[in-house]
């Protein structure tokens, strides 16, 4: 998160790593990183000192001490933090960071984007094919609030909304399946039920391990990330 005053204050939820690849380019500012959990925060000791990680849950109300305090809140991969109902109520607890003028930018995958891919169409695909049907929802339903992101900036009072997805470069097909298969297994691990062999957790890794086999030979996932950028109004109205 970035604030206009002496120093600039940014506000981050994504683990850190945004905060710590705009860092040498931000020297004075304060960047402030958040999570529902600080077990994947990497050593405080080694981080720059104008960034801080702490603790929160922003899917509950933020603090007094944090409204208006900052000119950027970054938002990034909350795709399993959204409910079905959307990001709504989300959306006005980090409306409620921002100072006047601020600016909130959300980075999101997008599943109705998600495709499966392949050098060779003679390729087995079909745990591909399954995999991403997991990931839309039940039935193949999409999940279909990425895709709609702008409106509900907008519907939150955010104005000069702009959205633009990137498509996948094919040369990073296979780096990015990688990280998201590890992505994957941890969501097993500790969003899914696991205690027995026929729970959703050991079930749904055992897919995993016949989408790395497709992997493997070739077949993948390409996919379109979102970002979705918009500014709480100077002016607000009362």
């Amino acid at each position: 998160m970035i604030s206009t005053a002496s120093p600039i204050n940014h506000a981050d939820f994504s683990r850190s790593q945004w905060l710590i690849d705009i860092s040498p380019d931000l020297p004075s500012a304060q960047l402030d990183g958040f999570d529902v959990s600080e077990e994947q925060y990497p050593c405080k000791t080694w981080l720059p000192s104008h960034i801080s990680l702490s603790q929160l849950d922003i899917t509950n109300e933020i603090p007094p001490h944090l409204e208006g305090v900052y000119d950027l809140v970054h938002v990034q991969l909350f795709l399993c933090v959204v409910q079905k109902d959307g990001p709504a109520a989300i959306l006005k607890e980090l409306y409620k960071l921002l100072k006047p003028g601020g600016y909130l930018q959300w980075v999101e995958y997008d599943p109705i984007s998600f495709e499966v891919v392949s050098p060779d169409r003679s390729l087995k695909q079909t745990a591909n094919e399954k995999h991403v049907l997991t990931i839309r929802g039940r039935e193949g339903k999409a999940t279909e609030w990425p895709s709609k992101l702008s409106s509900y900036l907008e519907d939150t009072g955010l104005v000069q909304v702009i959205s633009k997805s990137y498509p996948l470069p094919s040369e990073m097909y296979a780096p990015f399946m990688q990280c998201h298969l590890f992505a994957a297994e941890e969501v097993s691990l500790k969003a899914m039920k696991n205690d027995s062999s026929e729970a959703q957790g050991p079930m749904f890794r055992e897919l995993l391990a016949e989408v790395h086999k497709e992997c493997q030979r070739g077949v993948t996932m390409a996919e379109s990330p979102v970002v979705v950028i918009g500014r709480k109004p100077v002016h607000l109205l009362v």
